[in-house]
């Protein structure tokens, strides 16, 4: 069930980042490298959130939810790439290529507990005076 559920989520997205991509073609192309990278970074953190989820450990997604929503806007494509960013994490499951190119492996349950100090991502230079607000 919950599978169903982290993949009708993929689905749903992956409309919306083919989306934004089309108005990724506006940007510089510095701007734009670091529009893609900051958005893996985000899947990075919030999947290593979902696996805290999975292995039972106590970290509250919802502040670095939160920050993100402030940094981009509530209804953003980062909201909505950090949230299939912790569900895969949480599940387990792969994301598309374009989300996350090399997924790496899962960290141990037993590792888990050592990584308690993540942070989301710096904005970028190049992003900072469009996105922040």
């Amino acid at each position: 069930m919950r599978g169903a559920v982290a993949a009708a989520c993929l689905l749903l997205a992956l409309p919306a980042w083919g989306q934004n991509a089309l108005s990724l073609e506006g940007m510089p192309e510095q701007q734009r490298a670091d529009y893609v990278k900051l958005m893996r970074a985000y899947v990075d953190t919030f999947r290593m959130l979902g696996r805290a989820k999975l292995c039972r450990l106590d970290m509250d997604p919802a502040p670095y939810l939160r920050e993100v929503a402030r940094r981009h806007g509530e209804a953003s494509e980062p909201v909505k790439v950090a949230a299939l960013g912790y569900a895969a994490g949480a599940e387990n499951q792969p994301l598309s290529q374009e989300l996350a190119p090399k997924p790496p492996a899962p960290v141990p349950c037993d590792v888990m507990q050592y990584i308690r100090e993540v942070r989301l991502p710096d904005l970028p230079a190049s992003l900072a005076p469009a996105v922040a607000k």
